[in-house]
């Protein structure tokens, strides 16, 4: 249930919705990284991260660092470094006017190979998705991967060894119903 601060996002979705998760998936209890809060405990956006609202959305990609998760942006992870390796997707709203956290720290990260997922806009990125299902072929999985702003968007061609170059598959679009409507079949 969203606790939500204003009426006048009553009528707000869930923007990540389980579909097949019973023995697939696991709601993993993540703390979010320090550097997400100031001293008085107040979010800090993470500057590349897409905002929706004031926050972060539903369906982020996230990386763990120990103990604690912030979000994928797809960056790499230094001279000749591969980026950070996806966790899994956000489960919350962060910050903003659709805080689920209410100033605390503990969120839920959506954890699972072959689990798989409703998730609605804007808690992916369109941008080439649409083009990609529609030059699929059956059969072919179109890759999606950690966008720049941390949210799943398309990946690009997958290479003859399976990878897309230095991005890791966070998951396979399975179907795109419309522009705000995605359904993925999870790899993390």
């Amino acid at each position: 249930m969203l606790r939500i601060g204003n009426l006048k996002n009553k009528y707000q979705k869930r923007l990540i919705r389980p579909l097949y998760a019973q023995t697939q998936a696991t709601p993993y209890a993540a703390v979010l990284d320090d550097t997400l809060r100031d001293a008085t405990g107040t979010f800090v956006f993470p500057g590349a991260a897409f905002k929706y609202k004031g926050g972060l959305v539903p369906g982020t990609c996230m990386v763990n660092r120990g103990e604690k998760v912030t979000v994928a942006t797809g960056a790499a992870g230094g001279a000749g470094l591969n980026p950070p390796q996806v966790f899994g997707l956000l489960a919350n709203f962060v910050g903003g006017e659709l805080d689920d956290l209410g100033g605390e720290n503990y969120v839920g990260v959506w954890r699972g190979p072959d689990s798989v997922y409703e998730i609605l806009a804007p808690g992916f990125d369109d941008t080439g998705l649409s083009a990609a299902w529609d030059a699929a072929t059956q059969g072919v999985p179109v890759p999606l991967a950690a966008g720049a702003d941390g949210r799943l968007a398309y990946g690009g061609t997958v290479g003859s060894s399976g990878t897309l170059g230095n991005k890791q598959v966070v998951a396979y679009l399975i179907e795109r119903p419309s522009a705000s409507r995605i359904i993925v079949d999870l790899r993390v």
